[in-house]
């Protein structure tokens, strides 16, 4: 008769559960031109899936907007390939993708709930516009791995004391399968939650500063970020809800407006530099 060390069958498995998942793989091996590929694919699955707006007023003010604001960007981003759509979708949303030398907005038709004026929608455009030159996206997955790949070896240590323990029968086996489970789940949230959260929130308040003076530089008045983000605080499901803080990868409303409003002198003395403002030609 064979007599299995359930120890080490179980932290084993553990050791599969957590390290050896196709993401975690997929992690160890990412690189900016994966990342770049998984957003152009997404980029054209939208194109095919979502309708476009028919709005021809405010797909030319999406288009305007955007173009006066890459105009303002230094080499090479300037000549990238950009594209811009607007989506005929509901939700208060826009998004952005970066790929080789190239980025793509997409903006949900939904965003007019809160934009009134050329100059709000500079402050959701340039927002997307500075996720695309920082390369955002890239540089989280990296995070997501190294986060990943750390919190798995914290919590497999604690995983291997438990499998140390004497197990001699079945209840203890199932026992430790017990904790194990609950350690795997704490081994998720922790990633989430303490890692990667609080990171991308750092990268959407430099998306707001930065996105802040592009729009001030290209003429936009940054007086008007302000009232985006008010508005959005009204929003059903806002960001601005406390309980929601810990666990978001935003900031919350009432963050942002306090972030911007410390850069909003400097800011103002770039807007006020710019002797001919841009005019898209819309408002409600």
């Amino acid at each position: 008769m064979i007599k299995y060390n359930y120890s080490y069958i179980l932290l084993g498995a553990f050791v599969i559960s957590t390290i050896c998942t196709p993401s975690a793989q997929s992690a160890l091996l990412v690189s900016e031109r994966q990342v770049q590929q998984q957003n152009e694919q997404m980029w054209e699955q939208m194109i095919k899936t979502m309708p476009l707006s028919r709005n021809v007023s405010k797909r030319t003010l999406v288009q305007c907007v955007t173009k006066k604001m890459i105009k303002q960007l230094e080499e090479p981003y300037r000549s990238y390939d950009w594209e811009v759509k607007l989506f005929a979708d509901s939700a208060v949303n826009a998004i952005a993708l970066y790929v080789m030398e190239a980025g793509r907005i997409g903006v949900s038709e939904g965003i007019f709930k809160v934009v009134a004026n050329q100059d709000e929608l500079a402050t959701v455009i340039g927002h997307e516009i500075i996720h695309i030159i920082n390369k955002h996206s890239y540089e989280m997955e990296k995070r997501v791995t190294r986060s990943d790949i750390g919190v798995n070896l914290a919590t497999m240590a604690v995983a291997g004391k438990i499998a140390n323990q004497p197990m001699r029968s079945q209840s203890d086996v199932i026992l430790a399968q017990t904790k194990m489970s609950g350690i795997a789940t704490m081994n998720n949230e922790l990633s989430n939650i303490a890692l990667k959260a609080p990171y991308k929130r750092n990268m959407e308040k430099e998306a707001d500063i930065d996105g802040l003076l592009l729009m001030a530089r290209t003429g936009f008045n940054p007086l008007k970020a302000m009232s985006v983000w008010k508005k959005m605080m009204k929003q059903p499901g806002g960001q601005n809800e406390p309980k929601s803080k810990f666990y978001s990868t935003h900031p919350s409303d009432e963050k942002r407006i306090s972030d911007l409003s410390s850069t909003l002198s400097e800011a103002l003395k770039e807007y006020n530099a710019v002797e001919s403002k841009p005019n898209c030609g819309y408002s409600k």
